[in-house]
């Protein structure tokens, strides 16, 4: 998918996220208010209608008694009054229809008609002097009104208990709404967090290979192609690296292949140019003055130059075909560190610089090829003595410690950049070394050192800071 396409579904995930949990709190809300409505509407109305249906029957109740006793009409219409308020009252309270109250309200509405009966039969015998029982009469009105009460009082205990449970039932109600938003809103949080870690890595891991890819091919490593499982605009980049990439291969591979050309062309003319100012100097074709000499020893030292050269862009063509040849034997390094000191002191001599030596005894053999071990140490004692300025010091160290054995060559020259300490021992690429009178060579002697090294299973390295001299360092397993 592409980059769009994901942070897409991101989005609506977590926009279903939040939808289900304003759902969620819309439908706890809807449950509040409607247990809320019950408690205002039905409880609390139901609670005053009991008080004053209760008002109500009590007054009725001394209204009659007072009419039976005065035969006073004033006390009959007043019961007269109440009574239809208190019918009002009653059939309001049923109009709420309430499930828990019904049942109790028709008993009440039951025992008021019969009660009513009572009161107005005992009205007629009053009105019309006729003796009567009043004595069972008043029993019987009393039981009535007693029992009225009694289920006033049951209706009221019934309504306190259910908006009791009703505002458990919202407390409760509040706790699990705030646990399930505690917990909707933690499942959000870790949703947003792990979705935006799998997009943002879906996104940084290719930019982190294209990344590693481009450090290799900056350091000439070309091999290889770019596989990323990614977004199809960075697959487009990895496509175009991996394009570039074998271009720039194919580039270098001609590049090889004209250095291996141009160097065996230049190799036979440059071995009889040698040959032929040798005999010269020899005086093979007659004597020559002193100034022919050194014009023709001037020859001889630049056709050895060339043919270094020349050798140094072979060995690198074999070196980047990967056909290096090694002959391997169990030597010593001693003898080999002596003859290139040996080699190199007719130069050291000529700039009165002191050259100083120092190894562990004995040293151990090693697995080598002594040709190619020469070849890195007549490179490193070269560089050090050529950046090393008149009067300075070259010193060799050569010790064993962990199993291996660490060379190191010390020069006091300009020093090297700490930028440039790993890029010196690229192809092609001297640094920012410089010393006056010193003439820039290829670029490929630490190059095929760090070869040599490598395939000997050792580590080659460098240590310095600019004024302060370099130490060229390797380490070779023991």
């Amino acid at each position: 998918m592409s980059l769009f396409s994901r942070l897409t579904i991101g989005y609506l995930a977590i926009f279903l996220i939040v939808a289900a949990a304003s759902a969620y709190a819309v439908l706890q809300l809807r449950h509040f208010r409607e247990l809320t409505e019950s408690i205002l509407t039905v409880d609390n109305r139901i609670l005053d209608y009991e008080k004053t249906l209760a008002d109500l029957l009590l007054a009725q109740s001394r209204a009659e008694q007072k009419f039976a006793i005065t035969r006073d009409e004033t006390w009959s219409s007043q019961f007269v009054r109440l009574k239809t308020d208190f019918e009002a009252r009653l059939q309001g309270a049923f109009a709420l229809k309430d499930p828990a109250a019904m049942p109790v309200l028709r008993r009440i509405a039951e025992d008021f008609q019969r009660y009513d009966e009572l009161v107005g039969a005992e009205a007629n015998l009053v009105r019309a002097n006729r003796r009567y029982a009043q004595t069972e009469y008043k029993q019987d009105k009393d039981a009535l009104v007693d029992a009225m009460l009694a289920s006033f009082e049951k209706l009221r205990a019934n309504q306190q208990q259910l908006t009791y449970a009703k505002v458990t039932d919202l407390a409760a109600a509040a706790d699990r709404a705030r646990e399930v938003s505690v917990t909707i809103s933690i499942t959000c949080l870790l949703a947003i967090v792990l979705m935006s870690l799998l997009i943002t890595k879906s996104i940084t891991r290719p930019i982190e290979l294209l990344k590693n890819r481009t450090r290799e091919i900056a350091k000439g490593n070309f091999a290889g192609r770019l596989a990323v499982n990614s977004p199809p605009e960075i697959g487009e980049l990895s496509a175009a690296i991996n394009s570039m990439s074998e271009k720039l291969q194919e580039i270098d591979r001609m590049k090889t292949d004209f250095f291996a050309s141009m160097s065996h062309e230049l190799r036979t003319p440059l071995t009889s140019i040698k040959e032929g100012t040798g005999l010269l100097l020899d005086g093979v074709a007659g004597a020559i003055s002193d100034k022919q000499r050194k014009l023709l020893s001037i020859l001889a030292e630049e056709s050895n130059r060339l043919i270094s050269v020349v050798n140094s862009l072979l060995d690198f063509s074999k070196m980047e075909a990967g056909m290096m040849a090694y002959e391997f034997e169990t030597a010593s390094l001693e003898p080999l560190v002596k003859r290139a000191m040996a080699e190199i002191m007719p130069l050291v001599e000529a700039k009165s610089i002191t050259l100083e030596s120092e190894w562990d005894e004995p040293l151990p053999l090693l697995q080598m090829d002594p040709e190619r071990m020469l070849q890195v140490l007549r490179n490193l004692l070269g560089n050090a003595v050529k950046f090393t300025p008149k009067g300075g010091q070259v010193s060799v160290a050569v010790k064993t410690d962990n199993g291996k054995l660490w060379v190191s060559v010390k020069d006091s020259g300009p020093g090297i950049a700490a930028e440039s300490l790993e890029s010196i021992f690229e192809k092609f690429n001297q640094g920012n070394r410089q010393a006056p009178s010193v003439r820039q060579g290829t670029g490929l002697g630490l190059a095929i050192a760090t070869c040599i090294i490598t395939s000997h299973g050792g580590k080659i390295w460098a240590e310095s800071a600019l004024g302060q001299g370099s130490t060229f360092i390797f380490a070779l397993p023991c």
